[in-house]
C-alpha cells in the first residue's frame, strides 16, 4: 500500500460528483487542480435548506410597487422554503474559471429577476434587474435591487444596508482599532481592482472599517476560503493515508476484515466527506476527524 492511496480514487469521486451537479472537469488535470476546480464551483452554489428570509426596509419599500414584484416574491419564498436559488444566479455559475468577486469579498450573492427558462437549461433567463442578498447557513438577508451597471457589484451601499439594518452580521468583521484604509476607491475603481485580481481586504463604511465578510480572494481569482479548504482536505487525506499505512494490521483486526479484502475510499456523504471501508460499507470517520493512534486501536481490540 503506497502513500497517497486516495488521490486517484478521490479524483474519480470528484468527477462523478461534478457530473451530478452538471459540470465537467478535464480528466487530464492533476488531483490538486481537479479538487480546486470542483470547490470553486461547489462553493458558489447555495445549498437547499430552509432559512429565515428577511427583506431590508429599503427593499420592502420598493417591493410593493416594483414591476418585478412577482419575481422578487418568488425568490423570497424559494429561499424561505429551502428551494433551488442557484437557477437565478449567473449563467457562468458552473464554470470553474468564473470567480464571483462580490461573493468572495463580501459574501453577497446576486440573483437575476426572471421566471423564464433558458431553453432546456435549469437556469432562468438573464435580465438587467438584480436582487442582492447576504446568505449564511441560517438566514438570507435580501438587501436591495439594482440594474446591472458598471461598479454595482462593488458598491459599498450593500455593506451600508447591513450596517444600518443587520449590524450583528458585520460585528465579527469590525476592525475596532482601524480608522481608515488606503487607497480610497469608488465603486468602479474597486470593481476594476477586483477584476484585475487584487483584493483590498477591508472596507470602510462611514466611520467603521470591516474585514471582508467573504474572506477575500487570491490573485488567481479564487476565493481564500476555497484555497484554504483545498489545502485542508489534501492535508487531511494524506494524514489519513499515512495512518492507514502505519496501522493497517491493527485496523483490519479491529474491523474484523481480512487484509486482502479491506479497501478504503473517500466519498461525498450527505453533509461532509467520509472515509469508508468498501466491503463492509462502514463509515469510519468524516472530514477533519483522524484515525486514533495504533496503541488505542490495540487497546480496543483487547477490551
Amino acid at each position: 500500500m503506497n502513500n497517497y492511496i486516495f488521490e486517484n480514487q478521490f479524483k474519480q469521486e470528484i468527477h462523478r460528483e461534478a457530473a451530478k451537479i452538471g459540470f465537467k472537469i478535464s480528466a487530464s488535470k492533476s488531483f490538486t487542480d481537479t479538487l480546486l476546480d470542483f470547490l470553486t464551483v461547489r462553493m458558489k452554489l447555495i445549498d437547499k435548506r430552509p432559512r429565515v428570509a428577511i427583506m431590508s426596509p429599503p427593499l420592502l419599500n420598493d417591493f410593493f410597487t416594483h414591476p418585478k414584484r412577482k419575481e422578487i416574491e418568488s425568490i423570497f419564498n424559494i429561499a424561505k422554503n429551502g428551494g433551488d436559488l442557484n437557477r437565478f444566479q449567473s449563467k457562468k455559475l458552473l464554470e470553474s474559471r468564473f470567480h464571483d468577486h462580490l461573493l468572495n469579498e463580501w459574501n453577497i450573492h446576486h440573483f437575476h429577476l426572471s421566471l423564464k427558462k433558458v431553453g432546456k437549461s435549469k437556469l432562468e433567463s438573464r435580465g438587467n434587474e438584480l436582487l442582492f442578498a447576504y446568505i449564511d447557513d441560517e438566514q438570507i438577508l435580501f438587501l436591495g435591487l439594482a440594474k446591472h451597471t458598471p461598479g454595482i457589484f462593488a458598491d459599498t451601499k450593500w455593506i451600508e444596508i447591513l450596517q444600518d439594518y443587520f449590524p450583528k452580521v458585520l460585528k465579527p468583521f469590525e476592525m475596532k482599532n482601524w480608522k481608515d484604509i488606503y487607497p480610497k476607491v469608488n465603486a468602479k475603481e474597486r470593481q476594476m481592482l477586483w477584476n484585475k485580481g487584487y483584493t483590498i481586504g477591508m472596507t470602510k463604511v462611514r466611520e467603521k472599517v470591516y474585514f471582508s465578510p467573504g474572506m477575500g480572494r487570491m490573485t488567481s481569482g479564487h476565493g481564500n476560503d476555497v484555497v484554504t479548504l483545498q489545502g485542508n482536505i489534501i492535508r487531511w487525506m494524506h494524514k489519513i493515508d499515512l495512518q492507514i499505512v502505519e496501522s493497517l494490521n491493527e485496523i483490519c483486526n479491529y474491523l474484523k476484515i481480512p487484509k486482502d479484502k479491506i479497501k478504503f475510499i473517500i466519498r461525498f456523504g450527505e453533509e461532509n466527506l467520509e472515509l469508508c471501508e468498501l466491503s463492509s460499507r462502514m463509515k469510519i470517520l468524516t472530514y477533519d476527524e483522524e484515525i486514533i493512534p495504533k496503541t488505542e486501536i490495540m487497546n480496543k481490540i483487547t477490551e
